[in-house]
């Protein structure tokens, strides 16, 4: 697929597409045809970029996105290595959904006080 269709599959803009190229983040696509510039982007270099799209998501920086996927290339990290970042990343989710609780129930009380009337400021 070309990356026009690849960016429209995976909801991604053709410039997103191709700065994982350039960040190392997607195998370079093939080009079979010598007289145009057109590449021809894989199956799996879709799923790369949906697991990008994903991992982002959830907090992972595209360094160490690129830190996993050449690892896992390489198999040079072992199980052990990929429980350890896993339950690190999952830590990490527990304390952004800790504070963006604490963060939900301050706007909801400076809500519930605008719809009120009331407001912050002391008496004169």
């Amino acid at each position: 697929m070309r990356i026009g269709e690849i960016a429209s599959r995976a909801g991604v803009s053709r410039d997103t597409v191709r700065f994982y190229e350039r960040m190392g983040l997607l195998n370079e696509a093939a080009q079979p045809h010598l007289s145009n510039n057109y590449k021809e982007y894989s199956p799996l270099a879709l799923r790369r970029i949906e697991l990008i799209t994903h991992a982002k998501a959830l907090g992972f920086t595209l360094k160490e996105i690129a830190d996993v996927i050449g690892a896992w290339e390489r198999q040079a990290l072992a199980p052990s290595e990929k429980r350890l970042l896993i339950r690190e990343k999952i830590r990490e989710v527990e304390n952004k959904a800790h504070s963006l609780a604490v963060l939900r129930v301050a706007l909801s009380e400076a809500l519930d006080k605008v719809e009120s009337g009331c407001s912050d400021e002391l008496p004169a």
